[in-house]
């Protein structure tokens, strides 16, 4: 009698053993799975990290290009106006020329290089930093005189710099026309600046990024060398 009760007692205590052994397997699969899915989030987010890299990096070169020349006008705040408040240079000016002309060269040449960087890759914030090269370009006198008198300096940024000088695509004609003149004893800047005006007269929508891409082709790299 006792051995009969015993048998139905024993697969009782085996069935809860196997079910004990199958939920503390059970429990440490959810934790496996657990540790995997945060293993998978944690590598996700690396990656997603690495992905963002470039376009932070380009966003930080972003803001140096509009800031960069910040300092030195903190050191002479006698400068601003000229880069600011579209102040012409007089004699007696505590500005010397030279100082204006270091000035307007830095900014230009960040300008340029923002303009470059714009064109080659997609994720640089290109509109902020177009407002901000508008805007010191119709309020500084030193600035769109060093870019006209040093503009076989901006092979590739030139023409783009010139459409932001400007309000209308008539304007930029014009300069280019002065700057094809101006160019009268150096036949291949002459060309270089003709194949520019052709290419501006020829476009329906003027658009300084577009402007930049086109003369960061091979074909175009090719003639500004």
């Amino acid at each position: 009698m006792n051995f009969d009760i015993s048998i139905p007692v024993l697969t009782i205590a085996g069935t809860l053993l196997l079910v004990v052994t199958g939920l503390l397997n059970f429990s440490v699969f959810v934790r496996q799975l657990r540790a995997s899915r945060e293993q998978l989030e944690t590598a996700r987010r690396q990656l997603e990290s690495a992905r963002q890299q470039p376009e932070i990096l380009l966003v930080q070169r972003a803001m140096e290009a509009t800031s960069d020349h910040l300092p030195i006008l903190m050191q002479k705040p006698y400068l601003r106006p000229y880069f600011y408040d579209n102040k012409e240079w007089s004699p007696g000016d505590i500005a010397s020329p030279d100082e204006l002309k270091a000035m307007a060269e830095l900014l230009l040449n960040n300008f340029a290089s923002a303009i470059i960087h714009s064109a080659a890759f997609p994720q640089y914030p290109v509109r902020s930093v177009e407002q901000t090269i508008r805007f010191h370009l119709h309020n500084s006198p030193p600035m769109r005189d060093f870019l006209i008198e040093g503009f076989e300096r901006f092979q590739l940024a030139g023409l783009a710099l010139l459409c932001l000088k400007n309000e209308t695509k008539e304007e930029t004609e014009r300069d280019l026309e002065r700057l094809i003149a101006a160019a009268a004893n150096d036949p291949r800047e002459k060309a270089r600046r003709q194949s520019l005006l052709a290419h501006l007269k020829a476009t329906n929508h003027v658009d300084p990024l577009e402007l930049a891409k086109y003369t960061l082709r091979p074909e175009n790299v090719l003639v500004a060398t």
